[in-house]
């Protein structure tokens, strides 16, 4: 292992997204004009003449318009290096989990674990050669450069301050089993080093943890590196004043990836794989990592990826898929007649006090969620829509308002995650799914006891076109509301402390005004692209403290609908009752529709 000095110098780069010359680039996303940028009804600010003119009053007093003048030469830069993340660090919340579908071949755990070290490698080899196909929406290549953030890459505290780093190092891993870290030197796996030198070298790891018996170390860092971010940047400013957590937090920062062996758990299937990962065992993670992957007692395995890392669901599903496909098709060597060699392991120490562990404990239990969280309804998937001539993804929208109306009594703003990748260096936007189309579908096939089928078919594919409209909308270029954000993240000293109490002051009195109120994020949904090798999707067993009532992620199989619960804080209806109220609503949709005659709504295909 290197020194904690030398290991300082090995940062890989400050890029959030990062340049693979061997991708083409997307086009950069198109910007507002000034007239558009005075619209900012996105943001809860009404679209009048008392706040058009409050608002270029505010863009002419904190230097807006200079930046927004020279943001098209400057705004590739910008994007490409600033975090409009903040760095967050409370990834029980924002980071997510994939089941990775089992592997045929009856593996032992470890055989199963260092199958995915060396899936995780093959997978960097052909991005970084430019072999992995890139991503594409139709004919249209997409935004690559977030896929590196799967290796190498950590969220790090430094100097009272949280920030992505990214590190030159490709050899070191990090391994932890029941609460015990260790960093892993294994070359490169499938080059250098054999799989049965990482089979030998894991089983040592495993070995050496069980003379300890088999009680876990609990008050490891793990769950420390998991909690609110204010919480956290005090916490980690104060351990690492001592030298021997300084050292460890400087070293570990420098992997490759985390691999966290579960071996005392066997989940029953792949929605109970998922929910240890995201809301149990935290003594056996390091949350700061953007990759981590999970292979528990009976060889099931997750990955669990970290959002504030920059990755976004739809590289979340790919990325892991692409380690699942070259796990399972990676040939295990026959066995050796000799003993492999042992790969070098360092054992890293830490002093955590038990007040901080302690405090973070109870700041999980204020997340944490017990309730079973993933739900399969059998039959009404993707297939059932296009049999109706329905265009899934927005129907299903419809099919959730419906069930809103039905527990609530009212509609809720679901806030549906859309992906601008086909932009250079972006990310995500969303749109307000329930449109005054929506509702007026929802409201009357939920408050008549009589419905005209052919009636109501119209008023769905109204709701459905008022969706795909909204979308296209919101895709059509750079969010204002982003703009402004990013020109706040590039604020540096007391001009950043200018430009905020000016913003705040204004947002102050236009609420004053009666002029703004932001729309409330009553339900996220997120609908990540599809790939066979991940059953399950989702953050099961948290609650979401900034959704007013739930959120949920969900995948639209051909012949079946999965989706997982995040409920608010304060929701006063149980999972199960969320999830009998949208199934009674497919079948009631199907009750409807399928009695109309159909005009084929156009069943393009839909990026989410």
């Amino acid at each position: 292992m290197q020194t904690a000095d030398r290991l300082i110098n090995l940062e890989r780069t400050g890029d959030i997204y990062e340049q693979l010359p061997s991708y083409p680039q997307p086009p950069l996303v198109p910007l507002p004009s000034w007239d558009e940028m005075n619209d900012l009804q996105e943001m809860g600010i009404k679209n009048s003449a008392i706040s058009r003119a409050f608002v270029k009053s505010m863009m002419l007093l904190t230097g807006f318009k200079g930046f927004y003048n020279n943001l098209p030469n400057n705004l590739e830069e910008y994007l490409r290096k600033t975090n409009m993340r903040g760095a967050g660090l409370f990834a029980l919340i924002n980071s997510a989990t994939l089941a990775l579908k089992d592997d045929p071949r009856p593996l032992t755990p470890v055989q199963r674990a260092a199958t995915l070290i060396t899936a995780v490698y093959s997978f960097y080899e052909d991005l970084i050669s430019g072999q992995l196909e890139p991503d594409k929406f139709k004919d249209h290549v997409l935004e690559m450069g977030q896929y590196p953030n799967f290796f190498g890459t950590s969220l790090i505290v430094e100097k009272g301050k949280a920030r992505l780093f990214k590190t030159k190092k490709t050899d070191q891993i990090t391994v932890i089993y029941r609460g015990n870290y260790f960093l892993l030197n294994v070359g490169t796996p499938g080059k250098s080093t054999s799989f049965t030198e990482l089979v030998e070298t894991l089983n040592k790891i495993v070995e050496d943890v069980n003379k300890f018996g088999e009680k876990p170390v609990e008050n490891s860092p793990g769950l420390l590196s998991g909690v609110a971010h204010p919480v956290q940047i005090r916490m980690f400013s104060n351990l690492v004043k001592n030298p021997q957590n300084r050292l460890a937090f400087e070293a570990i920062r420098h992997s490759f990836f985390t691999l966290c062996l579960d071996l005392d758990d066997q989940p029953a299937d792949y929605a109970e794989a998922a929910r240890l990962t995201q809301s149990q065992n935290h003594f056996n993670r390091w949350y700061h990592s953007s990759l981590q992957i999970v292979v528990f007692g009976n060889s099931k395995a997750t990955t669990f990826c970290n959002f504030n890392a920059y990755l976004d669901g739809n590289p979340m599903m790919r990325g892991s898929a692409e380690i699942q496909r070259r796990a399972s098709q990676f040939e295990i060597p026959a066995s050796e007649s000799r003993p492999a060699a042992l790969l070098t392991f360092k054992k890293l120490n830490w002093q955590i006090p038990p007040m901080a562990l302690q405090k973070a404990k109870q700041i999980a239990s204020t997340v944490i969620d017990d309730q079973q969280a993933t739900f399969e309804i059998n039959g009404a998937g993707k297939q059932f829509f296009d049999d109706l001539g329905l265009l899934a993804v927005p129907a299903f929208m419809v099919v959730l308002d419906m069930a809103a109306w039905q527990l609530f009594g009212k509609h809720l703003n679901i806030i549906q995650y859309l992906s601008m990748s086909k932009y250079r260096c972006m990310n995500l936007t969303n749109a307000n799914a329930t449109t005054p189309e929506v509702k007026q579908f929802v409201e009357y096939v939920m408050n008549n006891n009589e419905v005209d089928a052919n009636r109501a078919r119209e008023l769905m594919e109204a709701a459905i076109e008022s969706q795909r409209r909204a979308y296209r909308a919101a895709r059509k270029f750079f969010p204002p509301s982003k703009i402004i954000s990013l020109f706040v993240s590039t604020r540096k000293g007391l001009k950043k402390v200018w430009v905020n109490l000016l913003l705040g002051l204004s947002m102050l009195f236009l609420k004053l005004l009666g002029q703004y109120k932001p729309m409330s994020m009553d339900v996220p949904a997120s609908h990540p692209d599809i790939f066979e090798e991940i059953p399950v999707v989702g953050r099961p067993g948290i609650k979401l403290p900034y959704a007013r009532y739930f959120g949920l992620h969900y995948q639209l199989w051909k012949d079946k609908t999965v989706i997982t619960f995040m409920p608010g804080v304060s929701l006063p209806f149980t999972n199960q009752q969320l999830f009998e109220a949208i199934n009674q609503n497919f079948n009631k949709v199907k009750e409807i529709l399928a009695k109309s005659q159909s005009s084929k709504v156009s069943t393009t295909p839909y990026q989410s």
